[in-house]
């Protein structure tokens, strides 16, 4: 389903028109209909704003995905950054990042049971 389709059905489940929608997005009216239309599509900042509108994921409406929403993240922020840092290395890093990691929890792992010897 594409991004046309998707912005149909949600104007369409939230019985909203396409001009009052583009009243509350500041759009111009034909700048919305070319949406609907396939004749135009919506730049970044407009494909996030009318995701926020309509509280679903950019990625459902660009097709993406079929969950409105993801799956609310159970990581906490040092978390995400981790995982953000790892993305961002070449392969060869990530397979040293990951070593590196693997000796960190094997010295805290012998800490714990040093501790426990004492």
């Amino acid at each position: 389903m594409d991004f046309s389709i998707r912005l149909q059905n949600l104007l369409e489940e939230r019985d909203i028109t396409q001009k009052s929608l583009s009243a509350e997005l500041h759009l111009a009216s034909s700048t919305l209909n070319g949406y609907v239309t396939e004749h135009r599509q919506p730049d970044l900042q407009t494909l996030i704003r009318l995701a926020r509108y309509f509280d679903v994921s950019t990625d459902y409406l660009l097709g993406l995905s079929t969950e409105k929403k993801p799956a609310p993240s159970t990581l906490n922020q040092t978390e995400g950054a981790l995982i953000h840092l790892f993305r961002s290395l070449i392969p060869e890093r990530q397979e040293l990042l990951i070593e590196q990691a693997k000796f960190y929890q094997f010295l805290s792992r012998k800490r714990q049971k040093d501790s426990k010897k004492e």
